[in-house]
């Protein structure tokens, strides 16, 4: 397992050199949706395919949760930084925007809701201010800057992992409103001595989401698209525990959740990740599959 002393060491080897042009997005193109990034992990493949495929060696993708909010004027600034990382490592980042009641609008006539004040008031920073950020809970930092959250995602992306979680959310036509969850924990790293352990935590999200939201020099939207809005745990606020150990050490999960009115099914992707005092070991998206 990677170590924080380790994780450590990379980051002060690593290049002083910040991607900053990531945020210097042309005005033209702000506002831009970001729900059609690839979540595939093998290119055309299915979710079935890609559920059973052999067990290989993966690279890390990383969780960025945004803690974001409706009247948090400058929230979009930091939306749109990360649009544009997902521009240039793709389906490698997993962004998930978390709203809260500070400087939120809670359900049901906003997006906030009780599990995004859960991780919001867990988060240990002071003062609270948004936009906040975490880039796969590395050292439980906190990141206020766009320039801090690219250096994050430049240098924790090459730290190999010791897993691959792999995910396929499904619903069946006319079935109502529940939808099948399975996931797989696997480990791929033959070299271990002990066991990887930590906790699975299974998240309900939503794109294409057109609502209010303040931004900069007074404006406010009424049509702003929201992406990746976090609607709902699966498996508890804090997921369970799992450990898996030794080269293709694999632990599977079968969950049902139900979508709330309002919720669009097209619209919905499902996250899982798995995470321990180290931070985000791995993370996988997928897209609701819904079958005939």
């Amino acid at each position: 397992m990677m170590k924080k002393t380790t994780i450590a060491l990379l980051f002060s080897a690593a290049s002083l050199t910040l991607f900053s042009s990531c945020s210097d997005i042309d005005e033209a193109e702000r506002l831009i949706p970001a729900g059609d990034i690839p979540v595939d992990t093998i290119p055309g493949g299915s979710a079935d395919s890609i559920y059973e495929a052999p067990v290989s060696i993966v690279p890390r993708r990383v969780l960025i949760e945004d803690y974001t909010g409706q009247k948090c004027a400058n929230c979009p600034d930091a939306s749109e930084n990360i649009h544009a990382l997902q521009q240039v490592y793709g389906n490698l980042l997993v962004p998930v925007a978390i709203q809260s009641d500070y400087m939120g609008i809670m359900e049901p006539e906003g997006l906030a809701n009780e599990l995004g004040n859960t991780y919001f008031n867990s988060l240990n920073f002071t003062p609270k201010v948004k936009p906040a950020v975490q880039v796969s809970r590395f050292y439980g930092d906190v990141l206020t800057s766009n320039t801090d959250v690219n250096f994050y995602v430049e240098n924790v992306i090459p730290i190999p992992t010791p897993l691959d979680v792999r995910l396929k959310a499904t619903q069946q036509r006319g079935s109502g409103t529940t939808v099948d969850i399975d996931v797989k924990v696997i480990c791929t790293d033959s070299l271990l001595t002990d066991a990887v352990s930590g906790k699975l935590q299974v998240w309900i999200t939503e794109d294409s989401i057109v609502a209010p939201q303040d931004y900069l020099n007074g404006q406010h939207f009424t049509d702003y698209v929201h992406n990746h809005v976090l609607r709902a745990a699966v498996n508890g606020d804090w997921g369970e525990a799992v450990s898996v150990s030794g080269w293709s050490d694999t632990k599977e999960f079968h969950y049902t959740a139900t979508l709330k009115a309002g919720w669009k099914p097209e619209n919905i992707v499902i996250v899982a990740f798995v995470y321990n005092d180290d931070g985000v070991l791995q993370v996988v998206r997928r897209e609701l599959t819904i079958d005939n």
